[in-house]
C-alpha cells in the first residue's frame, strides 16, 4: 500500500552557559490523519544538542512515523539538513544522525523529496517547539528561554 505524506519539521536549541536543551518537532499529514510529534532533549554525553542536530533529529523522527513503501514530501527550513541529507553538502559532523536517516529511509523503502522552505512557511511546528522550550521548567530555571 502506497501512502503519501506531507511533512513539516523543525528543530531548535537553547543554551545559557553550560546548560543546553533542544527541541524537535514534526507535523505529519496524510489522507488518513494528521499528527504532531515533538520532544525535548538535554545535552548529554550520549547526545550533543545543537541546532543542526535537532533539525536532523526532527527529520529522522518524522520519517520513522511514515508507513513503509510511502512517498514523503518533507518540508524543512534547514538548508543544512537538505544539503547534507541529499548529499549536496559535505558533512564533517553529525555523521551519526545522517547515517540514521539513510538507514530508516532505506529500511522503510521510503521515497522522500526534501524541500527547503522559508522559516515563515514553517511557523506551526516552529511555534510548537518554541512553546515547549519556553515552558520547560529546567530551561526556565537556567534562564534559557526567549
Amino acid at each position: 500500500m502506497d501512502f503519501k505524506y506531507e511533512v513539516y519539521t523543525d528543530g531548535a536549541d537553547r543554551h545559557k552557559g553550560d546548560f543546553h536543551i533542544g527541541g524537535w518537532g514534526a507535523y505529519v499529514k496524510s489522507a488518513e490523519d494528521t499528527r504532531t510529534y515533538a520532544g525535548i532533549m538535554r545535552n548529554s554525553k550520549k547526545f550533543e544538542v545543537t541546532n543542526n542536530r535537532m533539525e536532523l533529529l526532527a527529520i529522522i523522527q518524522a520519517v520513522r512515523m511514515c508507513y513503509p513503501d510511502s512517498s514523503v514530501l518533507l518540508h524543512t527550513d534547514s538548508e543544512y539538513s537538505v544539503g547534507v541529507l541529499n548529499g549536496d553538502k559535505d558533512a564533517h559532523v553529525n555523521q551519526d544522525l545522517i547515517k540514521e536517516y539513510h538507514k530508516v529511509v532505506n529500511d522503510k523503502k521510503l521515497n522522500i523529496k526534501l524541500d527547503h522552505i522559508d522559516r515563515e512557511n514553517n511557523d506551526y511546528i516552529d511555534g510548537v517547539i518554541r512553546y515547549m522550550l519556553d515552558h520547560d521548567s529546567e530551561a526556565q530555571k537556567h534562564g534559557a528561554t526567549e
